[in-house]
């Protein structure tokens, strides 16, 4: 056997990419193979039923409810076993078949000083009376921690010990369970106890002041993610969050979240995401945009995104909802290196092709653009094809567009060399969703011609009328069908067509297609 085969780092590398059940032949295979084997076995578990399995059949039984219970106590030798195992483990993940409540204790107090998991990295689970031993363990190694619970006193009580069991946590994840419509707080005396924080992610949990203070100190933190219900007391100096690239915030209303904001600055900050539970006000929007402006993300910021949590009512008054413009977006201007932009609220939307290219040319970076992606934009307006098509040319690095079309009178061709002398003007894996546009029968061959000449490639994506809203509305299958329609003709002329010809060839191409065509939209 070569020399390099004797290396364990090497081997591990490669059992890694072996499928599971071929690792208990390997690890018999020879001396060589066998630690390696085993460490690349035994690396990950999502329950603990497979240790159990390895001690001898008179020590446990199954349960008619799929776990596993001890007969007896563990002796020494079987703790030896287990130990042999469990310092292999690097990660346990979502517990589903495991021993009962009682063998999960025995198993969560070893009759030794040894650490049952000495070497686990990641741990994730629900937390539950059931599962509270194990999360009580010392684990000195654990650099991600990932608990679902539907009881925050009962979690609250447990935390004050975690810092002190795994005080090396870099993530921390806390979810609630979706059925439960509160949410609690979390203190600082819980977070202030860990130093090496890098990734918080609790959506439907709040932090309160002192919490908030003592991440905005900790260098490494990158990710933060929670529900905004404090608002932090006055104060000339604002909390600076050094290296936060990803901030995430929820809650009830957008109000909150810009005063949030006008209390942090946030230098490093790459990716904002803001969810709320109700449609914003005009003052509230704009409040919003310019307080992400003034937290110094203007410089820093590439992806924003605004989204409404809350599913519209089927009583909505869809007319009465108020009127996106160029003024509400306008802030955004400020934003110069913004390559993603995602706003989704309980707004209608009236912007024309000319204030969208006048936002689009201070984007040139910018790569995805969805507006009102549930809602859709309810108004007749929509960017034209034309428009599309200068939109397209300001910003070259779009490949992912939201945005309703407006298809009116657009019946014929363009004038020839319009299209033609354009070239490739959208990247293969584009994706158009035209949202609630309206077209008309007769719009459907130009409108699909167009399509053609701006795709490169057949695989480019085109959806109309997919939310769970825009299904409820009249005609909507109708419009759903004929943009279908426009894909798979767009499709034809694109397979068909090389990128060199002229309109009347695209115009000759596109009567065959409709003449083998099986019906008319």
């Amino acid at each position: 056997m070569h020399h390099t085969l004797e290396i364990h780092e090497i081997l591990l590398n490669i059992f890694d990419q072996c499928c599971s059940c071929d690792l208990p032949a390997l690890a018999r295979t020879c001396r060589a193979f066998k630690e390696p084997a085993l460490d690349a076995l035994w690396e990950g578990l999502d329950d603990l039923s497979p240790l159990v399995e390895c001690l001898p059949e008179a020590s446990y039984q199954p349960t008619r409810a799929g776990e596993y219970s001890f007969s007896r106590p563990l002796t020494q030798t079987e703790w030896d076993i287990l130990l042999s195992y469990t310092r292999r483990v690097r990660s346990i993940e979502d517990f589903n078949s495991e021993p009962d409540e009682k063998s999960l204790k025995i198993l969560s107090n070893p009759p030794t000083t040894a650490l049952l998991f000495p070497n686990l990295r990641t741990l994730r689970c629900d937390y539950t009376k059931k599962t509270m031993p194990l999360l009580h363990l010392p684990l000195p190694s654990l650099l991600s921690l990932d608990v679902e619970f539907d009881n925050l006193r009962l979690f609250q009580n447990s935390l004050q010990s975690f810092p002190k069991l795994s005080p090396n946590i870099r993530e921390l994840c806390i979810h609630v369970y979706p059925r439960k419509a509160t949410v609690g707080e979390i203190g600082g005396d819980y977070i202030c106890r860990w130093k090496n924080l890098r990734s918080v992610f609790c959506p439907r949990v709040a932090l309160d002041v002192d919490a908030l203070v003592h991440l905005s100190r900790m260098p490494a933190l990158t990710r933060l993610s929670f529900m905004t219900s404090t608002i932090l007391p006055v104060s000339d100096t604002p909390l600076f969050f050094s290296n936060l690239h990803d901030l995430t915030l929820h809650s009830e209303s957008l109000h909150l979240i810009s005063r949030l904001l006008s209390q942090i600055q946030l230098p490093a900050i790459t990716k904002f995401t803001a969810f709320v539970f109700h449609s914003p006000s005009r003052q509230d929007l704009t409040s919003f945009f310019t307080c992400v402006q003034t937290s110094s993300a203007d410089r820093t910021i590439k992806c924003l995104s605004l989204n409404q949590f809350s599913p519209l009512s089927d009583n909505a008054v869809r007319s009465e909802a108020p009127l996106l413009s160029l003024e509400d977006l306008r802030p955004c201007m400020a934003l110069r290196n913004i390559r993603e932009l995602r706003l989704n609220i309980e707004w209608n939307v009236g912007l024309t092709d000319s204030e969208l290219l006048t936002l689009a040319s201070t984007w040139p970076h910018l790569e995805d653009l969805f507006i009102n992606v549930n809602w859709g934009w309810n108004t007749l307006c929509g960017i034209t094809p034309n428009g599309l098509l200068q939109l397209l040319q300001t910003c070259r690095s779009l490949s992912r567009i939201c945005l309703a079309i407006d298809t009116r009178g657009y019946v014929e061709l363009p004038p020839h060399g319009s299209l033609a002398g354009l070239g490739l003007t959208l990247p293969p894996s584009a994706y158009i969703n035209v949202l609630d546009s309206i077209i008309e029968a007769e719009s459907v061959p130009a409108v699909a011609a167009f399509f053609a000449r701006i795709a490169p490639a057949p695989n480019f994506t085109l959806r109309a009328w997919g939310s769970w809203d825009m299904a409820k509305r009249p005609g909507r299958e109708v419009y759903k069908d004929r943009w279908d329609e426009v894909y798979r003709r767009a499709n034809v002329l694109v397979s068909l067509i090389p990128g060199g010809d002229t309109v009347i060839e695209l115009q000759r191409t596109l009567a065959e297609v409709i003449t083998r065509s099986d019906g008319s939209t």
